[in-house]
């Protein structure tokens, strides 16, 4: 009997010895499709939200540049509670002189910027006149779209526009949605600036524990510290590139100088992007000015040893290490929220993904000592 019990817990012990990789196999496989399955449904998330972020683009848009100009305002309305004035008062003065600055910008220059919109079609004309060692290359290219368009049998298709419609319906259709998003703007920078605080402690409630709010406090709180310090600082360093572009546009005999100053100063916003038009626009401008290219090309060329100085050793000087973001991402970021919301989108590409860095920074920490590259 003693010999029958020994026999049978053996066979009990060789049974779960084989047993044994078999359900460690399928434990295994199980969390291999665990992690599957919550990597598809965060991917099928992620694409939800992005893509209602593109259909309520109208929406949407507006708000997070509000966001971002109210960040950028905040210290100044900080500064004058500090000097006795109410909250909401300051709130007040510093919109109220953010649009008439706004307005007399646009004053400024809008008999220039209408001057050269109006003599767009002339400039057209005078650059293929002055280009014309360009002429030969692009007549084979012309000539090839020519033959292959006959070839496809999509040769003299030609363009047809349309006349007739009426211009009145046009311009409302422009102007309805730019007014419409305008005073969408204007109403979620005053509110948020008013209701900043409110808005932050309230947001964390839905938050389960008390641990988990005060770390949404916290990413609020860094968020909100960098995209400050980031904006300020670029908008000192902008202010200044567009003084200094404005001194080069009057050095070397461009007209309007205040005008490219100013777009200067609004086009280094968008990193790499705002550079590229900036160099295009001072060459194009160059070229109907002066009668040689050599002439032409001084403007555009002094313009990018100035902004390689500005974004390869005074900006990141002035932010600092922690504020410098990748390369290669800022551009990822910029191309994708560009094609995402158009100019705008390229404007709150840096802060959306400075946001999204922080983010991962205060939930994901790096435990782990950075190693030498």
């Amino acid at each position: 009997m003693a010999i029958t019990a020994e026999a049978t817990s053996q066979t009990k012990q060789s049974g779960e010895d084989e047993e044994g990789p078999d359900q460690e196999e399928a434990s295994q496989t199980a969390a291999t499709w665990q992690l599957v399955a919550d990597v598809s449904v965060t991917g099928i998330f992620a694409l939800s939200v992005l893509a209602a972020l593109y259909l309520m683009r109208e929406v949407v848009v507006p708000v997070i540049l509000a966001w971002v100009v109210a960040n950028i305002l905040l210290p100044v309305v900080s500064w004058l509670e500090r000097r006795g004035i109410s909250h909401v008062l300051s709130v007040a003065i510093v919109t109220l002189a953010v649009m008439t600055v706004l307005l007399l910008v646009v004053t400024l220059l809008s008999l220039p910027l209408t001057y050269w919109l109006g003599r767009a079609s002339e400039l057209g004309a005078m650059i293929r006149e002055k280009l014309q060692s360009m002429s030969g290359p692009l007549d084979f290219v012309k000539e090839l779209s020519n033959a292959i368009g006959q070839a496809t049998g999509a040769g003299g298709s030609g363009l047809h526009v349309e006349e007739g419609g009426n211009i009145v319906s046009s311009i409302f259709a422009i102007l309805t949605p730019a007014v419409t998003q305008g005073i969408l703007f204007l109403g979620a920078l005053v509110f948020y600036m008013i209701y900043q605080k409110q808005i932050k402690n309230r947001s964390v409630l839905v938050l389960p524990s008390r641990e988990a709010r005060l770390t949404a406090l916290r990413i609020f709180a860094d968020i909100e510290r960098n995209t400050t310090v980031y904006f300020g600082t670029f908008t000192i360093v902008n202010l200044c590139l567009g003084l200094v572009t404005m001194l080069l546009a009057y050095a070397v005999g461009l007209p309007n100088p205040l005008l490219w100053g100013v777009l200067a100063a609004v086009l280094n916003y968008i990193p790499y992007i705002g550079v590229a038009i900036m160099v295009c626009v001072l060459f194009l401008i160059g070229l109907f000015t002066f009668s040689s290219l050599s002439e032409a090309i001084v403007a555009p060329l002094v313009y990018i040893a100035m902004t390689t100085v500005e974004g390869h050793f005074i900006t990141p000087a002035l932010m600092g290490r922690r504020m410098t973001l990748n390369p290669f991402a800022v551009f990822l970021s910029i191309g994708f929220w560009t094609w995402m919301w158009g100019p705008i989108g390229a404007f709150v590409a840096v802060p959306i993904l400075m946001t999204t860095i922080v983010t991962f920074r205060h939930l994901f920490p790096a435990d782990a000592p950075e190693l030498p590259g």
